[in-house]
């Protein structure tokens, strides 16, 4: 049979317990949170928002040479622009174009969404093609 003293020793230490987890939990949610970081910037490395840029922007029409060149170069039949439908500039560690062509494609008329990469070492690449991805 247990005695009073060891019930008492026992009530004693789950009340110790149970303080010490309850305060343990309400220093926790009485913490503030943390403040919200500021928007990084390019200069940062990290990319912002694409911008509308203009078709007559040479990069534009360095990114839309790289992107055709680049599709005659992976398909054995050649894509004929029709149009620029949009042209946007994200900058970031270098320029990355997104543009929106329309195009003739095996006597039909496409779209495609067309993200070209320039790097600040000067290299040129597409990362993206996406046929009637334009709009979305």
């Amino acid at each position: 049979m247990e005695t009073p003293r060891a019930r008492t020793g026992r009530w004693i230490l789950g009340s110790v317990v149970f303080v010490a987890a309850a305060s343990m939990l309400f220093e926790a949610a009485g913490q503030s949170l943390p403040l919200p970081r500021p928007r990084a910037t390019a200069a940062a490395g990290v990319a912002q928002a694409y911008q509308p840029v203009s078709i007559e922007d040479s990069g534009v029409k360095s990114a839309l040479q790289v992107a055709l060149s680049d599709q005659k170069s992976n398909n054995r039949a050649a894509v004929k622009l029709l149009s620029v439908l949009a042209s946007e500039r994200q900058v970031s560690t270098g320029e990355n174009y997104r543009l929106c062509l329309s195009l003739d494609r095996r006597g039909h008329t496409d779209t495609a969404r067309v993200v070209v990469r320039h790097s600040l070492k000067n290299k040129w690449s597409v990362t993206l093609w996406a046929w009637g991805a334009c709009g979305k």
